[in-house]
């Protein structure tokens, strides 16, 4: 198979991968598929795209751990749980790792992390946030929004600077689907037609 790549014996997080099993489907499209085992010792089959791309890392013991450090830290004293500060830290962590939280589509879902040094406690946020601009009117910012929470991707910034951002980033996906359709229109001889729908697609000014 063109372009296959042996990921036996390979580590990934948590994961080892074992063996290639049967190939699965996603968007009804055949993925390759590979048996792996956790460091805790179960075994589970991962499509190869999400472990090449660190979006599996373990069984879901991982994640468990994370919920369950998420639920500990609430209940212990940082000298500053009670600040904002603290509240944008958690919050970053809740939207990325636990299901239940309303933005976990926009962000956990979509495969979006936090490095792990912000994750090991308030403290090195805190140490980051007071390093790096932080103040009450601005709001943490992730430069590139498909991109984790980590230092070299993410600043405080205004709302202002915020909604920029975000438009930048629908202009660009506009302008990608914009030159497919006008790719599309010329192979098809549709131009026309393709055109409205590119008019059609959702853009910011």
């Amino acid at each position: 198979m063109s372009g296959f790549k042996d990921l036996t014996g390979m580590k990934f997080g948590r994961l080892t991968v074992l063996y290639r099993s049967e190939n699965g489907m996603c968007s009804g499209k055949p993925v390759t598929r590979w048996m792996c085992r956790c460091d805790c010792g179960i075994e589970k089959t991962v499509d190869g795209h999400s472990l090449a791309r660190g979006r599996t890392k373990s069984c879901g013991c991982l994640n468990a751990e994370t919920r369950k450090r998420l639920l500990t830290e609430r209940a212990t004293t940082h000298g500053g749980c009670y600040t904002r500060l603290y509240h944008i830290w958690a919050h970053m962590k809740y939207r990325c790792y636990n299901p239940n939280d309303a933005k976990y589509k926009d962000y956990g879902g979509r495969g979006i992390t936090v490095c792990s040094e912000w994750l090991a406690g308030f403290e090195n946020f805190r140490g980051w946030a007071l390093s790096s601009g932080y103040s009450d009117n601005l709001s943490l910012d992730r430069i590139d929004v498909d991109g984790n929470y980590e230092p070299s991707n993410c600043r405080w910034a205004t709302w202002r600077t915020q909604i920029m951002n975000q438009r930048r980033m629908l202009n660009r996906d506009r302008t990608s689907a914009s030159a497919m359709c006008n790719q599309v229109g010329a192979a098809t001889g549709n131009s026309g037609e393709m055109a409205r729908v590119s008019s059609a697609v959702p853009h910011t000014e």
